[in-house]
């Protein structure tokens, strides 16, 4: 039975999301500390799948603990491979360096204005749980929106594309959701397929 693992990010906000699912279950959950940044992880995968083991690999195999590490890539319906954000969705065409978050919403509400307003997407995650013998496991998963412009007028520092991108279960732009809202929708979303993940392992 797994009793401790550590999630592969520094961001609090995700470290918390996390815990709020996996600890009910008993499961302990720790965050990267500062130092534990200066491990060489990459992330240069052609797919989620790939990027996810590779971080879990390499921060299971430096920690010598278990190791949770997540990725994700954004894809439109109807929209050429040669266009697909996929796993660069900060990296919009006439940018050497990154985007602001107004470059980027203004570039992504291009396009789906180009198609007529509105536009079916998802964001497909992986999970990947690395263990101190070697041993790894993971999953992949799909997590529907409904791209819409014109949007809210409400943008979310640092995730501008919540203001576009409405959730097919409730209708509500994820930018526009209480903080109530926002936490059941990631639960939903996100939270019951790590759940799902775990508990389904054979440990």
């Amino acid at each position: 039975m797994l009793h401790d693992l550590t999630f592969g990010t520094t961001n609090p906000a995700k470290l918390n999301q996390v815990r709020g699912v996996l600890e009910p279950l008993g499961i302990t959950v720790h965050g990267l500390t500062e130092a534990d940044r200066s491990i060489d992880a990459p992330e240069d995968g052609e797919t989620v799948s790939e990027n996810a083991r590779m971080k879990a690999r390499a921060y299971g195999s430096a920690l010598q603990r278990p190791v949770l590490s997540m990725d994700n890539a954004l894809f439109f319906k109807g929209l050429a491979d040669s266009e697909q954000p996929g796993l660069h969705v900060r990296r919009i065409p006439g940018f050497d360096t990154r985007p602001t978050d107004a470059d980027l919403l203004a570039h992504y509400a291009a396009l789906v204005t180009r198609f007529g307003g509105e536009m079916q997407a998802w964001w497909d995650y992986a999970l990947a749980l690395a263990m101190p013998d070697g041993a790894l496991y993971e999953t992949r998963f799909p997590s529907p929106r409904r791209f819409v412009v014109p949007g809210s007028a409400k943008i979310t520092p640092g995730y501008p594309l919540e203001s576009i991108q409405v959730d097919p279960v409730s209708g509500s732009f994820v930018s526009d959701m209480d903080e109530r809202e926002q936490a059941a929708f990631w639960q939903r979303e996100i939270g019951q397929p790590i759940r799902t993940f775990i508990e389904g392992l054979p440990i």
